[in-house]
């Protein structure tokens, strides 16, 4: 039905087209279409006015369309939008590369600047943190990682890892305590963290929570074993200066830091633990126990640092140390440190000839600065004032060393 109509109202126009041609202007014609129950009426000059205005319209319209063409408008707004993420994501790149070449401002600049894209990640910040951080913005690095946190959750442990190790180097210790030990309630095996919590209680001499967290270290394999006896040496050591206040604070007695002594078996011939403890000893005036512990460290190994404080501390019965060291030179003869001690201990037993005997075949063996300076002083008070001079002269050429307060001999008078 439609397609009649259709062919009929192609077949109108086309004979009205003809009767205008052969009548129009002289009859402007009149035109009636009905269909069902429209129907439409003009005059055929009305018509092609209206046809004629349609088509340039539509003609109008395509040209329009075809200038702006939406799609290609589409197509423009994607590109500057990739243009603009490529932009971004170069900021983050140029960023990182300064990083690695250590330009931190130029760095902290172009990470801030590729955080605003959508595809930034927690990589943006925590480098961008470090950065701040090497060029001294405390308030910048922190804020940072605070920003990290609320925004990448998931990467807590990291994060909390660099705030933890900027806050230590930056000294301040008790800031990177808490992070860490808040790490620690999460990853008790982070060796990382368990690493920089060592230090921190080194460093704020938190002995007792370091020894709490020995056995985690040595689980985790954090420490070598020379790094692991070092810690146990210093442990053990502040346990003993505990247990010594203590004992001053009259709230244990000796036996207490003997018994703590004891438990230290595999410390008892280490040089600065014997000495560690032998200092105790002397401040509670137990003299004759620092040299008993003094000379069983060295009979089970010898050393020279703990032979020449055996010399420079009066331990109790001088005359006895005496013979003890004298007993020792008959095995090690060429010892210029254990000579250097004879000569001491001689001079608290007010044996001057035989103080000077032993300084000159120490300086004989090593010429020390000890050595000389004890021989100096010695011989100017035993009048001999130019061998005197010459020994503090050389004494002066090595000077270095402290002389401890010893007895000295009477000065002899001079007759004229």
């Amino acid at each position: 039905m439609i397609r009649l109509f259709v062919f009929s109202l192609l077949a109108i126009v086309i004979a009205l087209w003809v009767t205008l041609y052969l009548g129009f202007p002289g009859d402007p014609g009149y035109l009636l279409i009905a269909f069902g129950n429209y129907t439409f009426e003009t005059s055929l000059f009305a018509l092609l006015v209206a046809m004629a205005v349609i088509y340039l319209l539509v003609r109008l319209l395509m040209l329009v369309l075809q200038w702006i063409n939406p799609m290609k408008l589409l197509d423009a707004g994607r590109v500057l939008s990739k243009n603009r993420k490529a932009k971004r994501r170069s900021h983050t790149i140029e960023g990182l590369l300064s990083f690695t070449r250590g330009n931190w401002s130029s760095s902290l600049n172009q990470l801030r600047k590729g955080m605003r894209d959508n595809d930034a990640s927690v990589i943006n910040y925590l480098a961008a943190a470090y950065a701040a951080f090497q060029v001294g913005d405390k308030e910048g690095w922190v804020s940072l990682l605070e920003q990290a946190g609320k925004k990448y959750p998931t990467a807590h442990s990291t994060i909390d890892s660099l705030k933890a190790q900027l806050y230590h180097r930056s000294g301040q210790l008790e800031q990177s305590l808490a992070v860490l030990q808040e790490m620690k309630k999460n990853s008790v095996n982070d060796v990382a963290m368990l690493t920089l919590l060592k230090e921190v209680y080194v460093q704020l001499a938190d002995w007792t929570s370091l020894s709490e967290l020995l056995p985690v270290l040595e689980r985790n394999k954090v420490l070598d074993d020379e790094e692991l006896l070092k810690i146990r040496k210093r442990l053990f050591m502040e346990e003993l200066y505990a247990t010594f206040e203590k004992v001053k604070a009259g709230s244990a007695d000796m036996a207490a830091l003997r018994k703590q002594w004891k438990k230290g078996a595999a410390f008892a011939d280490d040089e600065k633990v014997v000495r560690h403890y032998a200092d105790l000893l002397l401040q509670v005036d137990e003299g004759d126990e620092a040299a008993k512990v003094i000379e069983t460290a060295l009979n089970k190994r010898w050393n020279q640092h703990l032979v020449r404080f055996y010399g420079e501390k009066i331990l109790g019965n001088t005359n006895k140390q005496l013979l003890v060291a004298e007993n020792w030179v008959q095995s090690r003869p060429a010892d210029g440190e254990l000579l250097l001690s004879l000569g001491r201990l001689s001079m608290r037993n007010q044996l001057w000839g035989k103080a000077r005997e032993y300084y000159e075949a120490s300086i004989k063996i090593t010429p020390s600065a000890e050595a000389y300076g004890e021989l100096g002083r010695l011989l100017k008070q035993l009048g001999d004032e130019e061998a005197g001079e010459a020994c503090l002269e050389s004494y002066s050429n090595l000077l270095g060393a402290t002389l401890p307060g010893l007895p000295m001999p009477v000065p002899e008078k001079r007759t004229h």
